[in-house]
């Protein structure tokens, strides 16, 4: 029987939940937690094939609980509930360690597909913990002021964060971006989360996206010339560890992500331009360019991406087809939300079929006409990269 974890503070939520997801998933029991001090006690006495916590709760919050996890149980999955979440993360997703999101509030039926879907994945054997990148995401996302204290097998550091902000990093002898792209490197971290410190002068000068695709490029390079300085009796294709799979596929994304943020720049002669994002159907997002990076682009992309998803439930639910384009209009912004989906399946991705979204906003009315044909042409050109 698996045992699934719910961990949040509101009692009568917990209690409306348990027996309803144990009528509907079968052989599943479920366990409750208050905060993450009740959890890790759940945790030491039972074992967890799967955890469900809210972000914000007393004690220990969630995110204290999810660094506790990252050294004592690295390998239980996790969905996040959090006011920022986003629908249903693809399987495959699992495979780049990405934590999946459940948006609050929830109800029933979707917290139980969310539940089967993640069990099924565990056992085709996507077993993943939360990695640090995505620790720092939720932090960014979810504005937390706080130090991460990280060590790895042959170092340790620290990263800074200010209202959701990467502010500053060390580590042995570096500091600043050199730090934070040296620590984001690391494999098989321990975290541990301290207060922050709200008064910090900025050492950091990229935006974390962008920290972590130059990590991810940095540990490919290092990838590589272990590869190159292997004699010629290397261990065979067949008998590599189980890892090298996994990190191909970290390889085609790296590429992936550096060939769409080059293609985005080409937005920033729309007049009015704010920025532009390319989002997963389920809210990844897996490039953004500003004007600022320090705005708030990146919440702005991730709601305007939940506002298509809904459009499009509510055009199916009624019977007037998709809604593929969302124009958001306020009173000093325009938000543009495209769907472009190959696949007959209106949510979920399909093999070999590109399925993105992709977010514009803009100031000002003069380059409406300009942003709606250019968004057009470049989801197009993307889609190729999505078929691969």
């Amino acid at each position: 029987m698996k045992q699934v974890l719910i961990v949040d503070d509101e009692k009568k939520f917990l209690l409306s939940l348990v027996p309803g997801l144990e009528n509907r998933l079968k052989n599943i029991r479920v366990l409750t937690a208050h905060n993450g001090e009740d959890a890790l006690d759940v945790l030491n006495a039972n074992p967890v094939d799967l955890l469900v916590t809210d972000l914000k709760m007393p004690k220990m919050d969630g995110f204290e609980l999810l660094a506790s996890m990252k050294k004592g149980y690295p390998h239980i999955p996790v969905i996040v509930m959090t006011a920022f979440g986003t629908p249903e993360i693809e399987e495959e997703l699992q495979g780049y360690g990405a934590v999946q999101y459940l948006e609050k509030p929830t109800d029933l039926e979707t917290m139980t597909e969310k539940i089967r879907t993640s069990l099924s994945a565990v056992a085709k054997g996507f077993v993943e913990g939360i990695t640090l990148p995505t620790f720092a995401q939720l932090i960014e996302l979810e504005k937390k002021t706080c130090t991460l204290q990280v060590a790895s097998e042959a170092s340790s550091g620290a990263v800074y964060f200010v209202e959701g902000q990467l502010f500053d990093a060390c580590c042995d002898n570096a500091r600043g971006d050199k730090a934070a792209l040296e620590i984001f490197t690391w494999d098989e971290v321990e975290i541990k989360m301290l207060p922050g410190k709200s008064k910090l002068e900025r050492q950091i000068t990229m935006p974390l996206n962008q920290v972590l695709l130059e990590a991810l490029r940095l540990l490919d390079e290092k990838t590589r010339r272990r590869k190159r300085g292997k004699n010629e009796n290397a261990v065979p294709v067949a008998t590599q560890p189980v890892g090298a799979e996994q990190q191909q596929q970290l390889n085609h994304k790296e590429k992936w992500i550096m060939t769409i943020q080059e293609k985005l720049k080409d937005f920033k002669s729309i007049d009015g331009f704010v920025g532009v994002g390319i989002f997963t159907p389920s809210g990844e997002s897996l490039a953004l360019l500003t004007v600022d990076p320090k705005d708030n682009s990146k919440e702005v992309g991730i709601l305007s991406n939940t506002m298509l998803l809904n459009a499009q439930k509510m055009s199916r639910e009624v019977g007037i087809g998709q809604a593929n384009l969302v124009h958001i209009e306020a009173d000093h912004a325009h938000v543009f939300a495209r769907c472009l989906n190959e696949g007959s399946d209106p949510v979920k991705s399909e093999p070999g079929k590109a399925h993105i979204h992709m977010v514009l906003v803009l100031n000002e009315d003069s380059g409406v006409g300009l942003a709606k044909m250019k968004m057009e042409k470049t989801i197009r050109q993307f889609a190729e990269e999505f078929r691969m």
